[in-house]
């Protein structure tokens, strides 16, 4: 017998659990949820407008009831319905909404980091390239001074390499000068000398001649 109770509790169990229907507590209402049924029983949870409950038994007047938390009590079945409040809905849209905001405001916060590193490295690169120009300008500035200082260094040894080709002529005319000056003097001194030479030579002849003379006589 007590075999048979036990199964039959089960299987009233099994029914009841098997024949639960999804539902939500109406618009605008708190409701309290009892023990047992009647308005004069112990209230052991309140339900919410929108909440979704599973009826566990369904009756005229009341209907037991299974809380998302797991509870179990009895609610009036007129306050129960199957279709989704208004409120309920319209709480589930705000609540998408925040989500959908929180999710739009985390991507263009992200879309903003991203921009500011993609901004940050291409300020970096213009510094780079504005110091490698710099760099490139001042050394084509010391080039092109170089080049100037060889330009007027190679002036500077053409203008004297003339100079002293010039110079140069001049010595040599110089020197054929004096040369030339030497050798007239010398020329000059060797006809004095042989003038005199000769002149003794004429002398000293005449001067025998008239010896020989007087020395006949």
């Amino acid at each position: 017998m007590k075999h048979l109770l036990l199964i039959s509790c089960c299987v009233v169990i099994f029914a009841s659990t098997a024949w639960a229907e999804t539902a939500y507590i109406s618009e605008n209402i708190r409701l309290p949820v009892r023990q047992e049924p009647g308005n004069n029983k112990k209230i052991i949870s309140i339900a919410m407008t929108g909440d979704q409950i599973e009826i566990l038994q369904k009756g005229p007047d009341w209907s037991k009831i299974q809380l998302t938390d797991g509870k179990q009590g009895w609610a009036m079945t007129r306050f129960l319905t199957t279709q989704v409040p208004c409120s309920a809905q319209l709480r589930d849209l705000q609540k998408k909404y925040t989500d959908m905001q929180s999710s739009t405001a985390g991507a263009a916060s992200e879309g903003t980091d991203t921009l500011k590193q993609e901004n940050q490295k291409l300020a970096a690169e213009q510094q780079n390239c504005t110091k490698e120009y710099q760099a490139i300008s001042e050394k084509y500035e010391t080039l092109k001074n170089d080049a100037a200082d060889v330009v007027k260094l190679r002036t500077s040894y053409e203008g004297a390499l003339s100079k002293v080709s010039e110079q140069a002529k001049k010595i040599e005319l110089l020197e054929a000068t004096a040369g030339k000056s030497a050798f007239a003097e010398n020329f000059r001194w060797f006809l004095a000398g042989g003038g005199v030479f000769l002149a003794g030579y004429l002398v000293g002849s005449i001067s025998r001649k008239k010896r020989a003379y007087s020395f006949i006589r």
